[in-house]
């Protein structure tokens, strides 16, 4: 990590060296004193010509430098408000199909397979808004972290008909062959999901140590 005090450290001394060099070579070439004050006024005029570019040099990059680490804690900030906002989804996901999917009170539009209302679509819609956030705050036009997200959203709402689709399937024998196709698409999109999340998290990963 470079020095922030290097540059005025070398100003001064060039400040210094100057106004020396500038006394000794009036009184070396003059011999007078009056002659060698003047060498010395236009040594220190010139020093402090210097030293103002200096110091207006160095203004100008510290106000650079902040506006710079303002910029990046901000989207590190977002990064991380987007990596919740995805743990969450994945909270509520393993929830929503594997622990209380089949309780007794759930809605309608749960009975028929749909998301409409459901905590996980809740967190998805979230998911979504801190993805256009995210999008904005690194400039990205193409808007690939909204589509992530509708990606993970599209999957899950499968993923619910399919589940949907098992609960009519009654386990008799002439149903066990439509039985196991849904088993294994249900298998597919369970496989999808756990791919695309990890792909999310990865990119997100790379993301923040790109702005670090």
């Amino acid at each position: 990590m470079k020095d922030p005090y290097a540059p005025g450290f070398w100003c001064t001394v060039t400040i210094l060296g100057t106004l020396t060099a500038g006394y000794f070579y009036g009184i070396r070439h003059t011999h007078q004193m009056s002659q060698a004050v003047q060498f010395l006024y236009a040594a220190a005029a010139v020093a402090a010509a210097v030293a103002l570019l200096g110091l207006t040099w160095i203004a100008w990059q510290q106000l650079h430098l902040n506006k710079r680490e303002v910029i990046q804690g901000r989207t590190l900030l977002t990064i991380w408000n987007t990596k919740v906002a995805l743990r969450r989804v994945e909270t509520v996901f393993d929830r929503y199909f594997w622990g209380s999917y089949w309780h007794s009170g759930r809605t309608f539009e749960e009975v028929m397979g749909e998301l409409k209302g459901t905590p996980l679509e809740q967190s998805l819609d979230a998911l979504k808004r801190q993805c256009r956030v995210l999008d904005r705050e690194i400039h990205d036009h193409q808007h690939h972290w909204l589509a992530n997200a509708r990606d993970l959203s599209s999957v899950a709402t499968a993923m619910a008909r399919e589940r949907y689709q098992l609960d009519l399937c009654e386990p008799s024998s002439s149903g066990q062959g439509n039985t196991a196709v849904l088993n294994r698409d249900l298998e597919v999109l369970v496989y999808t999901w756990s791919a695309r999340l990890r792909s999310f998290d990865h990119q997100l990963d790379e993301l923040e140590r790109a702005y670090h």
